[in-house]
């Protein structure tokens, strides 16, 4: 982006990547700018300047034209742009925060693809006597690896932006197979495979049965129960009984259409199910 003071264009300003990093009970999103600001060539063009207070940022799914305004990122300290008689650079940063709601609402918006931000540069020029004000656009792309990596660095996965917790880590032998499948389930959601990440929900379901011991064929036992003497149910039959109702929802997603099998799920449905099952597991573990 060639920045423009008066008719001036004093520096060109490139965004070099993105990141998110946690906070207490939030995330940041940062911009990392470089400035290289071209020489002065008399005294006139040195006092042309410019004063950059933040950026109005929008995101868009992929390349689409309309975009959604997700809030205003500023510098942490001065942004200011002053010409010498040689060229110079810096490299400031514009920081977001977002909550995970936030997150939540930009992996709704991004589906399964790329996103691409758009930070509207706002601040203040001085040519001499005058004032301008400043208004460039800078596109900044991330690809959907890109974005899913900044996820897994800044641990938001593993909250699924819903606060649901993901008990992904420290998993003893016995539990790698449940963790194994949630992990791949999550993978998959993250990547719009949403019949792949239900069908992994239902192992997940079926393994977490088998794994507290409840023996073979626990979840047939489970639902008839519901209809036939649910009032007498403990709390841990009724627990149960959600366990195998998940697992018969997820059925469709481990069976081809000739045998009843369902292969088209929505992302919202993918959410669902990964929901009930790392709930399911993260309390049991916890238990």
């Amino acid at each position: 982006m060639a920045l423009d003071v008066g008719g001036r264009i004093i520096a060109d300003v490139r965004c070099q990547g993105v990141g998110l990093r946690p906070n207490v009970g939030s995330y940041e999103l940062a911009f990392h700018l470089m400035v290289d600001i071209f020489p002065a060539e008399s005294e006139l063009e040195a006092s042309v300047q410019a004063s950059i207070i933040g950026a109005q940022v929008s995101v868009a799914k992929d390349r689409a034209k309309h975009s959604t305004s997700i809030g205003f990122a500023r510098p942490h300290g001065p942004f200011e742009i002053v010409p010498k008689s040689h060229s110079t650079r810096n490299a400031p940063g514009l920081h977001l925060r977002l909550q995970p709601s936030e997150i939540a609402a930009l992996e709704s918006l991004r589906e399964s693809g790329d996103l691409t931000f758009r930070l509207q540069m706002i601040g203040t020029g001085r040519a001499g006597q005058h004032v301008h004000q400043v208004d460039e656009d800078i596109s900044v792309p991330v690809a959907r690896s890109d974005w899913i990596e900044k996820l897994r660095d800044a641990g938001a996965r593993n909250v699924m932006l819903l606060e649901v917790p993901l008990p992904l880590e420290n998993a003893s032998e016995e539990w790698q197979g449940v963790v194994g499948g949630l992990q791949r389930a999550e993978e998959q959601y993250f990547n719009g495979d949403y019949a792949s990440c239900v069908g992994s929900c239902r192992l997940v379901m079926e393994e977490l049965g088998n794994q507290s011991l409840l023996g073979q064929g626990w979840n047939g036992e489970a639902l008839p129960r519901l209809t036939s003497d649910r009032k007498k149910m403990t709390k841990r039959e009724r627990e149960v009984a959600l366990w195998a109702a998940a697992k018969h929802y997820a059925d469709q997603a481990h069976h081809s259409g000739s045998k009843g099998g369902e292969s088209e799920y929505f992302r919202s449905e993918a959410q669902f199910t990964l929901a009930l099952a790392a709930a399911a597991v993260a309390r049991v573990r916890a238990s």
